[in-house]
Order: structure tokens, then sequence, then C-alpha cells
């Protein structure tokens, strides 16, 4: 998941200032901007020159993240093939150790005046492996431990917040670490040790929270001594989006841990350690995509792009996996399909399904218009918007002598977010905010003279050169990002689309997301300068008015370009372009189909259901 992604920096450590703030009631944000340039050598007048983004990552929050233990999605963990299918399922423990290390070392690389790692009371402890808890109690054996160590377990599954991470203060108000959260009461979690001495009562010495590497290393004891292998990775994932959740106002949702027969020899320990121990050590790189909240669900949400669907087919595009699969599982089947489509995010998925904030993107997913950052494909590899491609062939196309020339209106869309070989009146500082396609070509004859100036040049995009975070006596410190991931091919899984497809109920095709879509990727361009552009008659149609209502966006809309692309309103009477060739929108959705129903998703939902 890896790739260009920055580390938050270690002011303690480093020879820098610390990082320079903005702080709203609810949460304190890292300031910072991300610059781009065009990488081509040309003789257009716009080699190296740069754009750049401002941006705010989210270093403290006012409020903990509520989480509930009732999470239902993932709750029976399979585990990988060396751990039993009827294992405990601790990914909810081990999600809140891991809240607790990813706190714990930004304090220690962040923490600014007033920062600190406390415990708070009550806790909840017990000594001793008796089983006579009734009710909603949990019971959670950590070994044969000392007090210390006991201490901090007890913290760690307290109802509420058993321990606190702040961050800083700001004129009385403290501001807590991004993954914080409050265990809500409905479920009361005990720490029991096995100390073979009758029960007693936690020792009345006070002992101080551990650092974030030593809590690292308990972690991994508890891990070990349950042989909870992959489910160490799972809720890595899952506390990866705790920070979103508290973005968005919504409560992160685990599966209510379930203890199971402790081995008697846990398999593969030293591999389990050496995985974990490097996962420590790149912590500042979760870190950064943990703490923006826009690059999370812009990552989550771009797994649905498909470069082939434009803006006026992403109802039907989407139609399969929002609105056919089976109910039962459904969010479970949904994360393998993305896992599988690309399996370099597959992990955040599982992650966000374990937390419950894919039912927030696929919310987001089904509006047409999710979520979009362009740090993301930069950050992660994979691509998420038609404008993280640069397109392929020449700008100019003329099909035949008698034809005037047209170009394709993601081309211009582009070309329009290109740095400006000469300064003009039009404003396009910020890409798209939707990542389908626009449909269509548009007039060469009547382009703007930033978009003429390309027509023979070979392909230009904007390329990701670095990070800057702002400190705070106004200098700054540039980070090129992780080195040490190796470029891959397309970030999408090279899978066939033969085989059994799925048999699809006849659910309505709702076109609402195809409406926002095409409505949002048109706007970009009249609301930038140019206003609706002339001898364009796409503009006119009734998914593109500004104050159109549900009849505007009707299907009695005929296409207002009859027998072009252009046309949007109507799909059974628009053509597209689908793996390069032309066909009919019944196909195109038929095609669609096709492609989500690979035949490992056919067994999957075969099995399940």
């Amino acid at each position: 998941m890896l790739r260009r992604v920055p580390a938050i920096p270690d002011c303690h450590r480093g020879a820098h200032t610390p990082l320079a703030t903005i702080t709203t009631p609810k949460a304190c944000y890292l300031r910072a901007h991300s610059t781009w340039r065009v990488a081509e050598e040309t003789s257009c007048g716009v080699d190296g020159k740069t754009k750049t983004r401002a941006t705010a990552l989210q270093l403290g929050i006012a409020a903990p993240t509520s989480l509930a233990l009732t999470g239902t999605d993932f709750c029976n963990w399979v585990g990988t093939d060396d751990e039993k299918s009827n294992a405990a399922n601790y990914i909810a423990i081990l999600a809140l150790g891991w809240s607790y290390v990813f706190s714990a070392r930004l304090i220690e690389m962040q923490g600014q005046e007033g920062a600190e790692v406390v415990y708070t009371e009550p806790t909840t402890y017990k000594d001793g492996l008796d089983k006579d808890d009734t009710g909603t109690a949990i019971s959670v054996d950590i070994g044969a431990v000392d007090d210390e160590t006991a201490r901090w377990w007890a913290a760690l599954v307290a109802p509420g917040q058993g321990w606190k991470a702040v961050i800083s203060r700001n004129d009385g108000a403290a501001f807590l670490s991004p993954w914080s959260v409050s265990i809500e009461n409905n479920y009361h979690i005990f720490a029991k040790r096995d100390t073979g001495q009758p029960r007693s009562k936690l020792p009345e010495r006070k002992y101080s929270p551990p650092s974030s590497k030593k809590a690292m290393e308990l972690l991994i004891d508890f891990g070990v001594l349950h042989n909870l292998g992959s489910q160490f990775f799972a809720a890595l994932n899952a506390t990866l989006t705790f920070p979103t959740h508290n973005h968005y106002g919504t409560a992160a949702k685990l599966p209510s841990p379930t203890p199971g027969e402790v081995p008697q020899s846990p398999s593969s320990p030293n591999a389990i350690i050496t995985n974990l121990l490097h996962v420590y050590e790149e912590i500042p790189y979760y870190m950064s995509i943990s703490c923006n909240h826009s690059v999370l669900i812009s990552s989550l949400c771009g797994v649905f792009w498909e470069p082939c669907v434009p803006c006026n087919l992403v109802s039907p595009w989407l139609h399969p996996v929002l609105n056919e699969l089976p109910n039962s599982d459904y969010l479970e089947t949904v994360a393998i399909i993305c896992a599988i489509r690309c399996p370099r995010l597959g992990a955040l998925w599982l992650g966000a399904t374990l937390s419950g904030l894919a039912k927030t993107v696929l919310e987001f997913v089904a509006s047409g218009t999710p979520p979009l950052d362009p740090d993301a494909c930069a950050w992660t590899g994979c691509l998420q918007s038609f404008m993280d491609t640069a397109g392929s062939g020449p700008y100019c196309q003329s099909p035949s002598s008698e034809t005037a020339p047209r170009i394709q209106r993601a081309d211009v869309w582009r070309l329009l977010y290109l740095p400006p070989a000469v300064e003009d009146d039009l404003r396009y500082e910020s890409p798209p905010f939707s990542p389908w396609k626009p449909v269509g070509t548009a007039s060469v004859e009547h382009s703007v003279a930033r978009i003429k100036i390309h027509l023979c040049c070979s392909r230009h995009q904007l390329e990701y050169r670095q990070w800057t975070w702002h400190l705070r006596d106004h200098s700054i410190l540039e980070d090129d990002g992780l080195k040490s991931v190796a470029d891959r091919n397309s970030p999408f899984c090279e899978v066939s689309t033969e085989g059994p497809i799925l048999n699809f109920t006849t659910a309505p095709l709702d076109d609402h997301a195809s409406r926002a879509a095409s409505y949002e990727v048109f706007r970009w361009v009249t609301a930038n300068g140019e206003g609706h552009p002339p001898n364009e008659e796409i503009y006119k149609d009734g998914w593109l008015c500004e104050n159109g209502t549900d009849e505007h966006w009707s299907s009695q809309h005929k296409c207002v370009a009859s027998g072009s692309h252009d046309g949007l309103s109507t799909l059974s009477e628009v053509s597209s372009t689908c793996n390069g060739k032309v066909v009919d929108s019944t196909d195109c959705t038929e095609h669609i189909k096709s492609k989500a129903s690979i035949a490992t998703i056919q067994d999957w939902v075969d099995e399940n259901t």
C-alpha cells in the first residue's frame, strides 16, 4: 500500500523546529503541501512548470472516536493456512493495542507543550483464570505477565478511555491523538493473567504507561501467545481508519472478541516478530495515510473507478456491485471483490470493512461523485481518476478529411489543468472533483489557446515530485516519500473475464450516479472561467442544467447531439467506448457486469449463500 508516502517527522530527533499547525474547535492539523511537475521535455513552454496543492493532516482531535464491539463482518476469522479456523478472534483487542502504539509514537515524535500519555481510572482487571464471568463480560487471557504489563492491559481494554494520549494543549483545550478511542460500555472486557495465585486486586503501585516500542513488544507477546499472526495486520488496517471515522463523525465497530484455546506451540513466531518490527519502523508512513482522511477515503473509493467508463455510464458500471450482490455477508463480498480488483489496497479495504467504514465508502461511491484526492494516487500507486493517466494517441483526431478535427474531452480536461504556457484568465487550480472522464469529443477549432498550444505535443502529465511540511518558524521540510517500495505494474489486478457469470436479478437501474458524475465533471469547466464553450451543444443537455430537477434529469431527455457520442441523458441511445471499441450502451452494461463477475467471486458467493 505504501509508495511515495511522506513520513510524519520526528521533531525531537530532527534538527528542525516543530511543525506548523492549524487549530479548529474539533481538531488540530499539520500544514503541508504537495508539489507536482510537468515531467516531459517539450517546446510548448510547460516543461518543468509546477503546481502545488495545499493540504492539512490531522494531528489531534478534541474528542475520541467511539468504538463499539458490535461489528459482524469477518467476525468468524478464517486466517491463514497455518492458523486454526476456530481460533480466537482478537482483532478488536489488537486494534486497541495498535491505537496505543500509534498514539504513543506520535507523542514521542510530535508531542507539543503539555503532551503526555496517562492512565485514567477506573480500570478493569482480574487475576486468575476462573470462568465465573457472566453476561456481557469478556475475559481476555494475557498470559503470565508482571504487574506493570497487567496495568497496561487493564487500561487498554477499560470501558471508555483507560488511557489518554494528549498531543497538544491550546488555550486550555486538550487535543488527543487521532487514534484515541472510547469503548462503549455495552461490553466489559477483563484482562486476565495466569499468576498461579488466587485472584487479587491490581497493585496499588502507580506505573507509567509504556513507550510505543515497549507496547509493541507487549502486543507481539500477546499475538504469539494466541497465534494471531494474520489478525495483527487486519487490526492494523482497521486502526488506520479511526481518524477518518472521527472526521466523519461515525462510530467504529469491530467484532466482539471471541476467546479460543491457547495454542501449545505458536507457529512461526520469529517470522511474525520480524514482520511486525518492520511495520513498527514504518509507522511514521502509515501515520501520514491514516491522518490524511482525504487520501484514505479517496483510495477506498478509487477501487471502483474504471478507465473505460465515462461519466454517463457510471450507474450501470456500479449497479452490479451496489445492487445485485446477495444481502448475506454483503460487505464481506464487496471487500473480497475490492481486494481482487486492487490487491495493493486489499488490506485497507479489509480494515475499512472490519471497522464499519466500508458502509460510508459505498455511500460515497453510489453518489457518483466520491471524495477525490490526487495525492492518493502517488501515495498508494493506485490510479483513481482519469486525471491520473496521460491518455494515449495524438491529441488531435481527424476521422476523415471532410471532418473537422476533434479532441477527446478527457484530454481537454487534462490539458486545462496543466500550468499554462501563457497566462490567461482561466482558473484551473484544482483538478476535477469527479474521477469519471467526460464523455465525447470537443471541437479543436473552438478550443481555448491553452489547449491549442499542445495539439502537436506528445502526451503531457503532471508527476508527483515531493511533499513539503510547513514548520512553525515559517521554514519548510521536504520529503520525497518512501523509497523502499519498488515500482509495480498496473495497480489493478489482471483477471480474466471468462468463466461463470453471476445471475443478476432485475433490480431497476437508477441513473443518479451517472447524472451526478456528469454534472460535476462538466461543471469543472463552466465554473473555472470558460463558461459554456461556444458551439458545444452538450452543455444544453438536461443532465447539465445547473437548476435541473429530477424531471430535467429523467430519461425523457433525448441526446442533444443525435448520432454523436455526446448525449448524456438516455443511456439506451448512448454509444460509449469500452476496451477500445464502440459499443451500444446496453452491450457496455453487459460488459461491465461480466468484468465484475470473475470466477473467484462466483465461487465465494456460491459457498456463502
